[in-house]
């Protein structure tokens, strides 16, 4: 009888199979992985801060038209590096910021205001009024120290206003106070700046803000 040879044949035989697999796995894991591509999203923000590249690649695969900005080195420390000027039909003047504002911005307007003003007014959101440019060099108002303002680095953004489709416009000034459609609807836009912006400044927070929304990207974690 030859069964113990025929055994131990079947076993070698597993087990060059199974070093045979091992040696392939090993190589499978080895070889470097196609990374994700990186999305248009809220959750980023923080990425596209660090990396101006990235953000602008993503951009334009979020198939965003705008036109990349030569750095700029102002007076007193004021300027600005990897920003982008954005003209969009939806916007009351062209927006030259940071790539990471500019960004969220837009993710803002798509996620936040725009399906506010559909909630709220049954209308899309024809435009949103910015109160002054992005790009300041000043400093905070109201402040002892002389800290530059975000808007001295091109980083923020003030907004007076939102025009619907109809024509209206639901202003900061006169709505923060006003009807409770309009209460309801800049509290709201305002709240939902807070999950795309590190600041978010409303009339609540003190009188210099009574007419505007402000958003940044800067140091200081707000939503007032």
């Amino acid at each position: 009888m030859r069964f113990p040879s025929i055994i131990s044949a079947r076993a070698r035989l597993w087990a060059v199979w199974a070093a045979a697999v091992a040696l392939v796995l090993a190589t499978l894991a080895a070889l470097p992985r196609r990374a994700e591509p990186v999305a248009l999203s809220a959750s980023n923000i923080a990425l596209f801060q660090r990396d101006p590249g990235l953000c602008r690649a993503v951009l334009v695969g979020a198939g965003t038209e705008f036109e990349a900005l030569p750095d700029f080195a102002g007076a007193r420390g004021c300027g600005y590096r990897d920003a982008v000027k954005l003209s969009r039909a939806t916007y009351s003047a062209p927006l030259g910021a940071s790539c990471a504002t500019t960004a969220a911005l837009l993710l803002w307007e798509r996620d936040v205001a725009a399906p506010a003003a559909r909630r709220r007014y049954g209308q899309d959101l024809a435009r949103i009024e910015f109160a002054a440019p992005a790009y300041q060099c000043r400093r905070i108002a109201g402040r002892s120290d002389g800290r530059l303002s975000e808007h001295a680095s091109a980083n923020a953004i003030d907004i007076q206003g939102f025009t619907l489709a109809d024509g209206r416009t639901v202003s900061v000034a006169e709505g923060w106070r006003g009807s409770r459609r309009d209460r309801g609807f800049l509290r709201e836009v305002r709240d939902g700046a807070c999950e795309h912006f590190q600041a978010v400044l409303s009339p609540d927070y003190n009188r210099a803000h009574r007419d505007h929304l402000h958003f940044d990207l800067g140091r200081d974690a707000m939503c007032r």
